[in-house]
């Protein structure tokens, strides 16, 4: 029996689809087999061969960690009529010894999207263990077995309505009865494995392999594979065999070398086993080969990854192996070797180590890969737009088309300093149809792959606007297509938010606007199409906020826990006139506090006597539905938190006047009242931009581009437009 530890297509890297294997590339499982789906480490994604090259993963998919554990070692709880459930004391004899310990459901396969390709023998069983997320009757998601990708020849018949619960550690078998191709899914919806058992139909006295745990001993690695061998009826009685092996990938023979214990593999290979009849006392000879009894270990290393860290432009690769080597690449150019580089501008840099085996091996990782930004902030109008890009014939294309001719963009290239933007996967698109042109171009960014990335700095935000071609939608035949009930739809992705237009057939759907505030941005593919044509992408900063205070009050107040005597910061109060205050301005009051935990509240008494409670941070109702009280921030790092002038404020009184603020907390220990001021904002820049049917028309942020709630108070930016929210 052979065992799975995360196999050597990590080492092979995860095909793109032009090197993509097929089911032609798959290796007949001849022998019984054991994948233990969780050692596989990452899932290895369409196209790409796993298992020894006995699995093809052929339309990828995704892993879970949180759909419960299978251990084959202990037997599991008692059904009804008192039999183990799903590990069976035959399951625990058979692999508990060789596979103790739990395993998590963590393959993936969804009906009819994700599917694992395999060639088996006549007489082989398959036998899965997985969790099909508790469904039961009709519902229930089990494994489905076919002859055909589509899944139209299902071997095995649907759930029916007495079907179990799917829960964890869920047991299905099934026996094919022909050598063929077949293929692996799932009924009904997302189902997880832990466990792919193939059990072969193997020729009676095949020995069992197995390939143990990777280990570390005397500054080398290795991995020892064991064999057992089997009886076998043979000449008119039962006998004892014995095994030879090789370990070029040469079929053995009587004169290769005989197995009598462990075999340490220090480097990658391919051990092969022959049964032979014991002719007495463990000798071997040709005559008593026992024909098809024959079994193979593939011995693999697994490593992990260097990790990549980056500061700014400086960036360190560490590896967890003593005297490995690291090798990076920046933007997929060649791989040099070091630990450490200091970039001068933005890059994806991916990085691999090599891990030498004494003289045996020299063992390659996976890579790993980050995007590291180095990027200037944002200060004036960007506008990213094409340059450059010539519409040729694409001969290739247009001679398999059945469509007419085809065209290409040829020299294509945008407006976006590498200085102020990174951008990845840029690719161009051709729009013909002049009623779908903007201003008579014909290139466009295409956003199917495409990533542009900028930066915001700390304090500041920005408005945003992208000119989409006149035919970039989610459902572009709208129109004219009596099929299509739904609106044609306009959607730009940035940060894996989306903002947009529900109906372009509007004036001015194809334009979009947003607000962004502070940090690291990037467009992406929207994931609804990659029917996106950009004709340019305007960045405006919004204006720097001038602020004025007037000190109302200023000294050391000191407030003590929850339900202690109110604090008052001033016996007659400040006034506040109307002419001294407008919407839109701050009261700020400014505190210090041993950490960010604690809460206040604001209760009567302040303002005239209005009762509300203000503060930076909302933190939602309670459980049982009432009003939460807030915690203090440090906001812009001032150490103040504020109350926006309404209208409301304004109106209530010719004079409004300070009352000295009443303060509760809640939580035990001290609050430092040291200021109160009135904050006068003078903002210019900020553009009044209405924006139609935005689908992320909640973004809201405050003057200084952090991102707030509803429940804030005050002057925010929302679409680019500047407005009150009470």
């Amino acid at each position: 029996m052979k065992k799975l530890f995360t196999l050597a297509f990590a080492l092979m890297g995860f095909a793109g689809v032009a090197n993509a294997a097929t089911v032609d590339d798959l290796e007949p499982l001849k022998h019984s087999y054991v994948l233990v789906c969780d050692e596989l480490g990452a899932r290895p994604g369409a196209g790409v061969l796993f298992g020894s090259n006995h699995f093809l993963d052929v339309k990828g998919g995704t892993t879970a960690i949180n759909k419960g554990q299978v251990d084959l070692s202990v037997v599991d709880a008692l059904g009804e009529d008192g039999s183990p459930l799903y590990v069976t004391q035959e399951i625990v004899d058979k692999y508990g010894a060789d596979y103790a310990g739990p395993h998590y459901n963590w393959l993936r396969l969804k009906n009819q999207q994700d599917m694992i390709a395999m060639k088996l023998t006549a007489g082989t069983k398959i036998i899965i263990f997985e969790q099909g997320n508790n469904k039961s009757g009709k519902d229930a998601r089990i494994p489905r077995i076919s002859t055909d990708l589509a899944q139209a020849n299902s071997l095995n018949a649907a759930p029916g309505e007495d079907h179990p619960a799917t829960v964890s550690g869920f047991r299905w078998e099934f026996t094919v009865d022909d050598d063929g191709l077949y293929y692996l899914g799932s009924y009904n919806g997302d189902m997880f494995i832990s466990y792919i058992i193939i059990e072969a139909n193997e020729v009676e006295g095949t020995p069992a392999v197995k390939v143990g745990d990777q280990q570390f001993e005397n500054n080398l690695w290795f991995r020892e594979v064991s064999c057992t061998p089997r009886k076998v009826n043979m000449f008119g009685g039962t006998f004892d065999t014995v095994v030879t092996y090789t370990t070029d990938g040469s079929a053995p023979t009587a004169e290769s070398t005989k197995y009598t214990g462990p075999i340490k593999c220090y480097s990658e290979q391919t051990i092969k086993f022959q049964a032979f009849v014991d002719m007495g006392g463990g000798a071997v000879d040709e005559a008593g080969i026992v024909p098809g009894a024959d079994n193979e270990a593939n011995v693999s290393f697994k490593f992990d990854a260097p990790t990549i860290n980056a500061e700014g432009a400086n960036v360190t690769i560490t590896s967890p192996y003593e005297g490995a080597k690291n090798f990076y690449k920046l933007n997929g150019g060649d791989a040099i070797e070091g630990s450490s580089v200091t970039l001068s501008e933005s890059a994806t840099v991916s990085a691999y180590t090599q891990i030498a085996n004494g003289a045996y091996a020299i063992f390659t990782t996976n890579s790993t890969t980050k995007d590291v930004y180095v990027l200037n902030p944002i200060k004036e109008k960007k506008v990213i737009a094409v340059t450059a890009g010539d519409v040729v014939l694409d001969e290739e294309a247009t001679a398999t088309s059945t469509t007419g001719e085809v065209y290409k963009v040829e020299g294509g290239a945008i407006s976006a300093d590498k200085a102020d933007f990174f951008v990845k996967n840029l690719t161009f698109a051709i729009v013909g149809d002049p009623q779908y042109q903007i201003d008579g171009k014909q290139v466009y960014i295409q956003m199917s792959n495409t990533n542009i990335t900028f930066e915001v700095a700390e304090g500041d935000s920005v408005n945003v606007k992208v000119i989409t071609a006149k035919n970039s939608c989610k459902t572009l035949n709208a129109d004219n297509d009596p099929d299509v009930t739904t609106d044609r739809k306009n959607y730009v992705n940035v940060d894996g938010k989306t903002y947009g237009h529900d109906d372009v057939t509007e004036e001015g759907g194809n334009i979009i606007e947003f607000g962004l505030g502070a940090g690291i941005h990037t467009f992406q593919k929207y994931s609804g199409t990659g029917n996106i044509l950009i004709s340019s992408i305007e960045i405006t900063p919004a204006a720097a906020e001038a602020v004025a205070e007037t000190v109302l009050w200023e000294g050391s107040a000191l407030v003590n826990g929850w339900g202690d005597q109110p604090t008052f910061l001033s016996d007659g109060g400040a006034e506040l006139t109307n002419a001294g205050a407008a919407v839109g301005d701050g009261i700020r009051v400014y505190a210090s506090a041993p950490d960010d935990n604690w809460q206040v509240e604001f209760t009567e008494g302040h303002w005239g006597g209005m009762y509300d409670r203000y503060a930076a941070k909302d933190l939602g109702p309670e459980a049982d539905g009432s009003e939460r009280h807030y915690t203090i921030v440090d906001l812009a790092g001032q150490g103040y938190f504020e109350y926006i002038i309404t209208e409301d404020f304004l109106t209530a009184a010719t004079t409004q006047k300070w009352w000295g603020g009443v303060f509760l907390l809640n939580g035990d220990g001290n609050l430092t009242v040291t200021k109160v001021t009135l904050a006068h904002y003078v903002s210019a820049g900020i553009e009044n931009v209405q924006v139609a049917k935005n689908q992320n028309s909640n973004a809201i942020y405050n003057l200084r581009g952090q991102k707030v709630n509803e429940n804030y108070k005050g002057v925010v930016i929302v679409n680019g437009k500047k407005m009150l929210q009470k």
